[in-house]
């Protein structure tokens, strides 16, 4: 029977779930219970790890019925791939959904699309325009967001402006963003950008983010250290930062602190290097056995030079009995290279029953 023949209350209800269906009678129970509950992303993301499966279907079906944290949840799902297809473009939408109805983190992340390109061509004036609309209602990734687009745009009239938003997020709390604020504020102290340089408000912001988990704060409190003179602490700071950062960060640093002629910074540099070789790829395998190779003759080549700064003329023989424990350890060190590379060599040399459709695939 068409809708127009139905009772009203009838009717109105049919063309009522037409218009919307995803209205409050056509959803799931946890959906409904998502919705009732008023759950916050982290929740929804808490939701995640306790039930994988069946918690992604219920926040896609959340975010079509116009929840908007499951909106931003299930878009950052697609953007990134995890447990579905990766979608940058879904993501988008979702993502400019939820701005559209004032969604804070939806703003940012449409300011993020627009700045990386995911989704949509890069656009940095489109990008800083959401980053300042988020940044203005307080949302400290959109201070913090436009900031460095300010930052990256080179012009030194927007280092003041700059300053202030990274002072307000490091003021503002202890999230991620917030640690990532402090880092910068500290180099903007430390550089003397927009402000007279403060060694010791640098000194304070480092400290905070390091002790906090923030790894480029670690670094560089202890480059700071370092060239301070305390060596021990630095190494410290260094070796939490190697150690708790992810890999994207120790390929960052690796070489800046290989580039340095101390060898107590080189071996931290090593350590990252062998961290990251660890997953397998051949790539970073060779690179770790080269850094090996480099920083043992580095090493062989500063021993013999302190040896010969200290030793008079004819103690050969005793100075030949001093340099034999470093040259073993240098033969092993660069025995150890050599034995990298060679299996480097080994998981990069083509195979004969390996397709070409099948080269490069992830």
């Amino acid at each position: 029977m068409p809708s127009y023949l139905l009772p009203t209350r009838i009717s109105k209800r049919l063309s009522d779930r037409l218009a919307n269906p995803y209205a409050s009678i056509t959803l799931p129970r946890p959906v409904l219970q998502i919705r009732a509950q008023r759950l916050t992303k982290a929740q929804l993301r808490d939701l995640l790890i306790s039930n994988p499966h069946d918690a992604t279907q219920w926040i896609k079906a959340a975010a079509e019925a116009d929840i908007i944290p499951a909106q931003i949840v299930w878009g950052q799902l697609l953007l990134d791939g995890t447990r579905v297809a990766r979608d940058p473009a879904a993501a988008f939408v979702w993502f400019e959904r939820a701005a559209r109805s004032g969604d804070l983190d939806g703003q940012n992340m449409v300011g993020r699309c627009y700045e990386q390109g995911w989704g949509v061509e890069p656009n940095p004036k489109l990008a800083t325009i959401f980053f300042e609309a988020a940044a203005r209602a307080g949302h400290v990734w959109g201070q913090v967001n436009l900031a460095q687009m300010l930052m990256r745009g080179g012009n030194p009239e927007d280092r003041p402006r700059s300053f202030e938003l990274f002072r307000a997020a490091a003021e503002g709390g202890t999230s991620k963003a917030n640690l990532k604020a402090m880092n910068s504020l500290a180099r903007f102290l430390e550089e003397g950008w927009a402000v007279p340089a403060d060694p010791r408000g640098a000194f304070y912001w480092y400290s905070r983010a390091a002790g906090l988990g923030d790894h480029w704060a670690q670094y560089n409190l202890a480059t700071i250290l370092h060239a301070g003179g305390d060596l021990a602490g630095a190494d410290v700071w260094l070796e939490r930062a190697v150690s708790g950062g992810d890999d994207g960060f120790r390929r960052r640093i690796a070489p800046l602190l290989l580039a340095r002629g101390e060898l107590a910074l080189r071996r931290h540099g090593l350590e990252a290097l062998r961290r990251i070789a660890a997953s397998g790829s051949p790539a970073d395998v060779h690179a770790y056995a080269s850094a090996v190779r480099e920083t043992a003759a580095a090493s062989s080549d500063i021993d013999r030079a302190k040896r010969r700064s200290k030793q008079p003329e004819g103690h050969g023989r005793a100075d030949s009995r001093r340099r034999l424990p470093a040259s073993i350890s240098a033969c092993l060190v660069g025995y150890l290279a050599g034995r990298i590379e060679a299996i480097s060599r080994r998981i990069t040399k083509p195979s004969n029953a390996t397709s070409s459709s099948s080269v490069g695939a992830l």
